[in-house]
């Protein structure tokens, strides 16, 4: 919406401008009035172009009803009445965004004033009515073709390729079965399955090869769910390399049978899938977006497998609403310090709520929820907003500069708004992005593929560092560390344990160290918990740590007066500051 409208705006604004090209260089008044309202159009339609997907829906109605009555003065302030019937031309772009955007009462109602301003309009400069009558004819003609075809548009719900139901025939049978669900009090599950390296076949053997494994595919998911599920079960192609599978009547034991028959039959290809059950008062929305982050984990977890979602708590999920809308979450701040001296250089925010009934509520449970009901970029930022506004309380009280470290889930770090919002956050609070560092983990890097990497480089390019978190988790591979745009490398606290107990752990740790050493990456070790892993560390010249030998993380109110006793160090070393 915003990108069409954006468009027509700027071309209907350079085409009014054209109008007076030929009464170049006095155009007069009328002639400068519309290249006044030119300019205008141009720039709401840049604005457009840049902001307007985060423009509420409503806000179109007043755009396009804006656009009529800047026609409207358009015709009227024309030099000339060939260049009034060039404005009046522009009716199309507006008659198409009523048309594609608006529901048929609303679009009709536009429309009609559209008719209305632009007739009346020519009709106000005396042009003849016959021609008036003749433009507004071949505008209504073309209004009702456009029309028609947009009605057949939207009611099409079979994939042209693969001839199964797309993305819409999906949505429509989905809100049904989940409606029906709710109904008789039975169970639904869904399951969305992705193709594995998709892109690869695409780019070995073409588009040709994709498609045609595509088709394949659905006629093998077709003959599997014949023979292994229920007849009321729904298959659809969502778009891409994505299909969607609702299972009316099956728990989610069943439904992970059924998924587990699919992925096993389309072998050799690969295929990772995500299956969700339907909780008493969800939505189908919130029941698709758990689907959605358990196929996430899948692919994360090394893909060509079934992953399950979380059983929803719809009274704990309102009341996570609520606390975000609210203001009712916390962060609690742990000081990353210098092994050696003990002198804190920065500090993780790791996210808190204390629900006013329940008493404090596990990350391990909320963030899982917020991951499984869309609401993780506004948790992400959210905890960014507190630890930014406490970090600057911090640093105020110790008299230096200090690294602030947050954390970003893989589902944020791909919007493409990822950047814009955590700009915003620096310029609300007033932190600076040379003291922010965003952690993200390996796996979630691999999972989010290429657009992850690219939100990585830009962060690193306004100045934001970024940490590589969990690592040693027995997913990292040190080939990978080379390829991925960090500055620190967070050691696994599983790893950090092992220290005083394995030499070869202690053996693996100096190399690790003298090769981040050498690609400009500063090591934090966590979960130091004992005099002798910290000794070990100060032992292996590890340059950073964190863990409860040091501090526990605490609201920024106890951590000041934890700190209190500190001597305030000359300056941070610097390695540790810059991350190299």
């Amino acid at each position: 919406m915003a990108f069409t409208t954006g468009s027509f705006y700027v071309a209907g604004g350079t085409a009014a401008a054209l109008t007076t090209i030929r009464s170049w260089p006095h155009p007069g008044v009328r002639g400068s009035a519309i290249l006044v309202l030119a300019a205008l159009a141009v720039a709401a339609g840049s604005l457009l172009l840049v902001r307007g997907r985060r423009f509420p829906r409503w806000a179109f109605h007043v755009v396009v009803g804006q656009a009529t009555f800047m026609l409207g003065a358009g015709v009227v302030l024309s030099a000339d009445d060939a260049a009034a019937l060039g404005v009046a031309g522009v009716f199309a772009f507006c008659a198409v965004d009523n048309l594609y955007f608006f529901a048929r009462r609303e679009a009709v109602l536009h429309t009609a004033l559209l008719l209305a301003v632009v007739a009346g309009s020519l009709a106000w400069r005396g042009i003849d009515p016959g021609v008036v009558a003749a433009l507004m004819l071949v505008q209504v003609a073309l209004v009702v073709v456009i029309g028609r075809l947009v009605q057949r548009a939207a009611h099409g719900t079979r994939d042209s390729l693969t001839e199964l139901l797309n993305r819409r025939g999906f949505d429509e049978r989905f809100e049904e079965a989940v409606a029906a669900a709710h109904r008789g009090g039975s169970d639904l599950s869904v399951a969305l399955l992705d193709l594995d390296h998709f892109k690869d076949v695409n780019d070995s053997g073409g588009h040709a090869a994709g498609d045609a494994l595509l088709v394949s595919l659905a006629e093998t998911l077709n003959r599997t769910l014949a023979g292994c599920a229920p007849s009321s079960t729904v298959l659809a192609r969502q778009g891409g390399d994505e299909f969607a599978v609702v299972t009316p009547g099956l728990d989610l034991d069943a439904a992970v049978a059924v998924a587990e028959a699919l992925r096993r039959a389309a072998a050799p290809t690969g295929l990772s899938v995500g299956v969700a059950q339907l909780a008493p008062r969800e939505d189908a929305g919130a029941l698709l977006r758990r689907a959605d982050t358990a196929l996430y984990e899948a692919k994360a977890a090394g893909r060509s497998r079934v992953a399950t979602a979380a059983t929803c708590d719809a009274g704990l999920l309102e009341d996570f609403r609520a606390a975000l809308d609210h203001g009712g979450l916390q962060v609690a701040l742990q000081p990353i310090v210098v092994p050696g001296t003990g002198e804190t250089i920065g500090v993780e925010a790791l996210a808190r709520w204390n629900h006013p009934e329940r008493g404090p509520v596990s990350p391990a449970e909320f963030i899982p929820l917020a991951e499984a009901n869309g609401l993780v970029k506004e948790l992400d930022l959210a905890v960014a907003r507190l630890a930014c506004a406490d970090s600057v309380r911090l640093r105020r009280a110790l008299g230096r500069d200090v690294l602030l470290t947050v954390n970003a889930s893989g589902r944020h770090l791909v919007d493409p708004d990822f950047v814009q919002d955590l700009l915003q956050v620096l310029a609300d609070t007033g932190w600076a992005a040379r003291d922010l560092v965003v952690e993200v983990t390996e796996s979630t890097l691999e999972a989010a593929s290429a657009a992850a990497r690219d939100t990585l480089e830009e962060l690193r390019a306004i100045g934001v560092r970024v940490a590589i978190d969990d690592f040693g988790t027995g997913y990292s591979a040190f080939s990978q560390l080379d390829a991925i745009p960090a500055d620190f490398l967070k050691l696994d606290k599983d790893f950090t344990s092992q220290l005083t107990a394995s030499g070869r752990r202690r053996a693996v740790l100096g190399g690790l160290l003298r090769m981040s050493e050498e690609l400009g990456l500063a090591v934090i070790a966590e979960g130091v918990e004992t005099p002798e892993q910290r000794q070990a560390l100060v032992a292996l010249g590890c340059p950073l740590a964190q863990g409860y030998f040091f501090h526990r993380p605490l609201p920024v109110e106890d951590l000041l007066r934890a700190l209190s006793a500190e001597t305030p160090p000359a300056g941070a070393p610097a390695g540790a500051l810059s991350g190299t």
